[in-house]
């Protein structure tokens, strides 16, 4: 409700949000992902972990965050999905990409930016998901680790809620194969 998107999931961290959103996106060997290097270890590091290859954009100085021409440069035939990352409270400005329906799905990586807006939409308004941490040191803290998701479609996060109880639905029924990544009490 606060973010202004349809869906909140909690989630065991925001590396784990991003990981569920990947996979919810059927990410694999082959598959590329456009994002930054400009980041914790963890953006990238979701995408190698599912077999697939992190395609780096450079930032504008200005801002340490992705452009849209960045972006939009290194799309190809294999770009399964765009990952920005909104830095220190930025959300990075892309233009008419948030928008745009022939866009690969995007991924707010927005672990820095809860609060944060642009144009007056908040981060996690603007893509298919955004994926917040919840670690102590972050905007929005928590006791130990955790994260969230922000989704926009019904659809999708019907799948990020499956995705996050080892594929299940009902209980003990495992369809696909996801992960224990749910939010601690």
């Amino acid at each position: 409700e606060y973010v202004g998107v349809p869906h909140g999931i909690g989630m065991s961290s925001g590396t784990d949000a991003l990981l569920a959103a990947l996979m919810v996106l059927d990410v694999g060997p082959g598959d590329e992902i456009v994002t930054t290097p400009f980041s914790f270890f963890a953006t990238a590091g979701v995408v190698a972990r599912l077999g697939a290859r992190p395609v780096f954009v450079d930032i504008d100085p200005g801002t340490f965050n992705v452009t849209e021409a960045g972006l939009r440069g290194a799309i190809t035939a294999n770009t399964k999905a765009l990952m920005p990352v909104h830095l220190f409270g930025q959300v990075a400005e892309l233009g008419g990409l948030y928008d745009d329906p022939d866009r690969p799905p995007l991924i707010e990586d927005a672990a820095q930016s809860i609060g944060a807006s642009l144009h007056g939409r908040a981060s996690g308004q603007l893509g298919d998901f955004a994926c917040y941490s919840f670690f102590p040191a972050k905007n929005l803290g928590c006791f130990g680790d955790g994260g969230g998701m922000a989704v926009t479609d019904d659809e999708l996060a019907e799948k990020a809620r499956i995705m996050r109880l080892h594929g299940s639905k009902p209980k003990y029924y495992h369809h696909v194969v996801g992960g224990n990544f749910r939010l601690d009490a």
